[in-house]
C-alpha cells in the first residue's frame, strides 16, 4: 500500500503562526500548508515558463558610463563590480 501522507518538522513558533492563520482561514494546518505549497509551486513554475521565453540577461556588451564627478579610483571600483 502506498503511503498517502508524509510528516514534516517545523519550528514550534512557525507552527503557531500557521495554526492561527489556518484558524482565520477556517481550515486546518495541513490544508493551509498544502495550499501554500501548491500555490508556491505554481508560482515558481510560472516564473520558469516566463524565463524560458525571455532572452538571457547579460552584461557582456554593457559599457559602464563614467560619472563626471567621480575619480578614477571610484570608477574602477564600480567597474570591478561587473568583472
Amino acid at each position: 500500500m502506498v503511503e498517502s501522507t508524509k510528516s514534516i518538522e517545523i519550528d514550534a513558533e512557525i507552527f503557531e503562526i500557521a495554526r492561527r492563520t489556518a484558524a482565520l482561514d477556517k481550515v486546518d494546518v495541513p490544508t493551509l500548508v498544502e495550499s501554500l505549497v501548491r500555490r508556491h509551486a505554481e508560482y515558481v513554475e510560472t516564473l520558469e515558463e516566463i524565463a524560458s521565453d525571455m532572452p538571457r540577461f547579460s552584461l557582456a556588451d554593457y559599457e559602464l558610463q563614467r560619472d563626471s564627478d567621480e575619480t578614477t579610483e571610484e570608477y574602477e571600483a564600480r567597474l570591478n563590480l561587473f568583472r
